[in-house]
């Protein structure tokens, strides 16, 4: 579980081009195991304190305070927080075109997934900001873009040149291939035997394979996709919490809500009980953050 200070852009004219979807920070519990999600955001993660580990497809590596990591569009990119000393971090969610330029132009490559910040108060500073431009006015819009173009320009001044050193996780080919059928093919009700069909292998042995190079089942890894999907549509549209949970292959609201809220620590309906569309279950508020902080 991960407490939370959550705010996402239910819409954006720029959103082609380069435009923030969403922002937050949080503190997260012993073990707090999120991802993959389907996201089509380019997601920066700043990690203010304590350990946390990320996993991509054929690597992992240990963060703490002052690296990053980033999460590319309907990336499986997994990350736990660490048990004794659990991070804390924030994070602002990018969308449009020009990302990839910038990144490219900050010397990111393409399958680069880790990074570190001289100094991660700038983007505190961004995150402050964001959660002053909640409305849903043009006005506000404006500003959160402005915001987006600073927090690139922040990582352009504070990124350092340093190379983490990864630990090789490397996967057989009929778990990328089951992988790539979820990602790619994926919709409303999916199942491990539907996966194992479409990559022509045994349930049962991909479902070992599966589970020892992943640490998850296949039924555990399409639930944290179908809940990845609920969060951002919960977020970011107003579709209902019943048209919401048809769409993410749950057989009702109230299954949704179940396991939304053994997930995250909170309802849907809790989610979006706040009429700016920001989420605040840390019990702390954007006056703690300028106080603590100096913002």
């Amino acid at each position: 579980m991960e407490h939370s200070i959550f705010f996402g852009v239910k819409s954006n004219h720029a959103k082609e081009h380069l435009a923030l979807s969403y922002c937050g920070i949080s503190q997260t519990e012993a073990n707090h195991d999120y991802g993959p999600s389907l996201t089509d955001s380019w997601v920066f993660h700043f990690v203010l304190q304590g350990k946390g580990e990320v996993f991509t497809e054929n690597e992992s590596f240990t963060l703490s305070a002052g690296d990053g990591f980033l999460i590319r569009p309907y990336s499986t990119t997994r990350y736990v927080s660490a048990q004794e000393d659990p991070w804390g971090y924030l994070w602002f969610g990018l969308n449009g075109s020009l990302i990839p330029e910038y990144l490219e132009a900050l010397g990111i490559a393409r399958d680069q997934a880790v990074f570190s910040v001289k100094d991660s108060l700038p983007f505190l500073r961004l995150l402050s900001r964001c959660l002053s431009h909640t409305s849903s006015s043009l006005a506000d819009e404006l500003e959160l873009n402005a915001i987006a173009n600073s927090m690139l320009a922040n990582l352009s001044t504070e990124l350092r040149s340093v190379q983490r050193i990864p630990v090789a996780r490397p996967q057989s080919q009929i778990v990328k291939d089951a992988i790539s059928v979820i990602v790619h093919e994926w919709r409303p009700g999916i199942t491990a035997s539907w996966v194992a069909t479409r990559v022509n292998v045994n349930r049962s042995h991909l479902s070992r394979v599966f589970h020892h190079e992943i640490g998850l089942t296949i039924k555990e890894y399409i639930e944290r996709i179908r809940l990845s999907h609920a969060h951002d549509m919960l977020g970011m549209t107003d579709m209902s919490i019943a048209e919401v949970a048809v769409e993410c292959g749950y057989p009702n609201a109230a299954a949704l809500t179940r396991n939304f809220h053994e997930s995250q620590g909170f309802t849907p309906s809790e989610f979006r009980k706040s009429n700016t569309g920001m989420l605040n279950n840390l019990g702390l508020g954007i006056g703690f953050l300028q106080a603590a902080f100096g913002l």
